[in-house]
């Protein structure tokens, strides 16, 4: 073959791919390089010599008129393409495959046929350049791939094909529902196939959630290719093809929280082998000490209790004790890994989202009233200034006496016989001096209460500002800052390595104090930074203590959690959980949990307050303040606790900070946190 290759003459049919397709022809002449030739198009051309396929013939007698050659060049190619037909490529390949590596197409041929002419020979040739899957055509030869590489290939054409299958049905689908949101006259929307419609699912929730990355967002190119490119597009697909509801919590899969108890069902057995160690833990009798838990009404993670009363000497005597869910718990363990990534619960308007599974932290872990619960149990002495004296920490069971609520006790510190609630709101009172002669900021914000309820199959959101238990919260406020302030003085001075949140800060003269006007405190915030998150104690400036070990609330967050484990093992004599080069790998992981949860309480909550201003934007004006003056006017909604800024030529010349202003808000869109003031009237 190699040398009827290069002996190449006038007369000869040969074969040239164009476009990745063999073409046949007849040799006219020849000079040096390149051959002249006649292809069955009736076109002559120049074509070099290495351009001709390895196969050659038959020979055509040049003496034959143009017709009778073009003629010959038909049935000649139309015979090839009969034995081709004939031919089956896998057989052919599970022949050759593994018996030979690489081999012209004249040696191939002859394994089939006992005596191949030129015809046989062009046909197996151009079957095997068509189905490069099972050979590699490197002329002059032909390469039988592997197995391996035939099965990497047909695994590539199968993704390739499901892909452009997806695409195509994919694009149909996304322009129709598009369409369809748009309030376009509707068409019959297309049906794609079952498995396709679940992966085009799936696809909608990836991006919902930002997983934008690689592979994924080219195909997601392709699919909304001549859609707006919008930040929430997936998300309103997903709502016009109905399998997601008009106020889905995106936030949420962004942030990879998973909503609900359902997340517990995955870890039922560490679950259960939970409540069998604690049934075999608890002592026959809890300690008693008249304890009182004050929450809101709907609380059922219960996680702190006390007992104040005044000693002899007339300073206090306080008994606190904080839920211990972490005797027997298991930190390599998936339940904990699950428990970390939540890193807090999440208290919604639409409702509440545990930290941990609800069998735990609502039931055998909360210290609900004549229930017997392990305790990290806090004894302090103070002095009659409210000073601390002394911290004893121990590990034990208690038995709260009972659960009661911020409006209970308001009702019950003004009725005949407040009892311990009167100390106890005599002790806040001279704590939150304390804190305050000590540099501490206290701001009162009144948020309102939001409540989502659904009319006519639609969710509604009505605003009101929030019923206050001033005394109640105090109380609670000031017991527990005592208590993280107390235990991060306590750990520190044993060397014991805790989390921290602090604020190392110095704050102008003048700014320590309780502050209302909201003027006054934008001004303030302007000046302080963000707490964060710490190895070692340091102070926490607009709090007024040395140190704050956040320990108080291991039921709903994860650090709590992790301190209060810390408190554990020192208190029975073990080396501590993590030192702090640990805990200093930690922080990352820890931190960058706690913004991704908090950003979904914050922005969740903006997304119902825009949702009720959109409902009544129409129907009336806002009252605003104006909090700072620059090219953009910073307003405050003291009622709606809303900040939103807007151009100062709506204002007017002489607007300054405190004054205030009938507004008209438009152009709201929750989803996308867009609010804009329209117009400005001074109040």
């Amino acid at each position: 073959m190699a040398e009827r290759y290069h002996s190449l003459r006038p007369g000869h049919v040969v074969e040239h791919l164009q476009d990745n397709i063999p073409c046949i022809g007849i040799v006219l002449s020849e000079e040096s390089e390149r051959l002249k030739v006649l292809t069955l198009t009736k076109r002559q051309i120049k074509l070099q010599r290495s351009r001709a396929l390895p196969w050659t013939g038959p020979w055509l007698s040049p003496e034959d008129s143009r017709e009778e050659t073009l003629r010959q060049l038909e049935r000649t190619n139309l015979l090839r393409q009969r034995i081709q037909d004939r031919l089956d490529p896998v057989e052919i390949w599970e022949l050759l495959q593994g018996e030979v590596g690489e081999e012209g197409p004249e040696w191939l041929a002859g394994l089939i046929w006992t005596d191949p002419d030129p015809d046989h020979v062009a046909a197996l040739g151009r079957l095997l350049l068509q189905h490069k899957t099972y050979f590699k055509f490197t002329p002059p030869v032909f390469q039988v791939l592997s197995r391996e590489k035939v099965e990497m290939k047909l695994h590539q054409q199968e993704r390739e094909r499901r892909r452009n299958q997806l695409a195509q049905q994919g694009q149909a689908l996304f322009r129709a529902l598009w369409k369809e949101g748009s309030g376009a006259s509707p068409a019959s929307r297309p049906e794609p196939d079952p498995e396709i419609a679940e992966e085009l699912r799936e696809i909608l929730l990836q991006q919902i959630a930002d997983a934008n990355t690689g592979e994924q967002a080219s195909l997601w190119k392709s699919l909304t290719h001549g859609l707006p490119d919008q930040q929430h597009l997936a998300l309103t697909l997903a709502q016009q093809w109905g399998f997601l509801p008009r106020h889905y919590n995106h936030l949420l899969d962004q942030a990879g929280y998973a909503w609900g108890d359902e997340w517990s069902e995955r870890h039922l057995e560490e679950i259960r082998a939970q409540e069998r160690q604690f049934s075999r833990l608890q002592p026959e009798e809890p300690e008693r000490a008249s304890l009182m838990s004050i929450d809101s009404a709907s609380t059922r993670d219960i996680d702190d209790a006390f007992s104040v009363a005044r000693d002899e000497e007339g300073g206090y005597r306080m008994e606190l004790v904080l839920a211990c869910p972490v005797l027997t718990w298991d930190f390599s363990s998936p339940l904990d890994q699950a428990v970390a990534q939540r890193n807090s619960s999440l208290y919604l308007p639409e409702g509440t989202s545990h930290m941990l599974p609800e069998r735990l932290g609502l039931d055998l872990y909360s210290l609900r009233q004549g229930q017997s619960r392990p305790v990290l149990w806090v004894s302090l002495a103070l002095s009659r200034e409210g000073e601390v004296l002394s911290v004893s920490p121990r590990i034990t069971w208690a038995e709260v006496e009972r659960n009661t609520t911020y409006a209970a006790t308001e009702q019950e510190l003004d009725g005949p016989h407040p009892g311990q609630l009167a100390t106890a709101l005599e002790l806040a009172d001279k704590l939150r001096s304390n804190r305050i002669h000590k540099g501490a900021v206290i701001f009162d914000q009144k948020d309102p209460s939001i409540h989502v309820r659904e009319e006519d199959g639609e969710l509604r959101v009505d605003l009101e500002a929030a019923t206050e238990h001033p005394r109640a919260q105090l109380i609670v406020s000031e017991i527990m800052i005592l208590a993280n302030s107390v235990l991060s003085d306590w750990a520190g001075a044993r060397g014991l390595p805790l989390f921290h949140r602090t604020q190392d800060i110095t704050l102008p003269p003048g700014y320590a104090g309780e502050w209302t006007d909201p003027v006054e405190m934008h001004q303030i915030i302007r000046e302080m930074s963000a707490s964060r998150l710490d190895i070692r104690p340091r102070p926490h400036t607009s709090l007024g203590v040395s140190g704050y070990a956040p320990i108080t609330s291991p039921l709903r967050r994860y650090v709590d959690f992790l301190n209060l484990a810390q408190i554990r093992s020192h208190l029975q004599g073990d080396p501590p959980l993590w030192d702090e080069g640990r805990m200093e790998s930690m922080l990352p992981h820890l931190s960058a949990r706690s913004q991704a949860v908090a950003r979904i309480q914050k922005f969740r909550t903006r997304y119902w307050k825009l949702l009720y201003c959109q409902r009544w934007c129409s129907f009336h004006n806002w009252e605003g303040i104006v909090l700072e003056v620059g090219d953009l006017v910073t307003v405050s909604l003291p009622r709606e606790q809303l900040l939103l800024r807007a151009p100062k030529k709506l204002f007017g010349e002489k607007v300054h900070p405190g004054q205030k202003y009938r507004l008209t808000l438009g152009k709201i869109d929750p989803l996308n946190n867009q609010i804009k003031i329209v117009d400005a009237r001074e109040a």
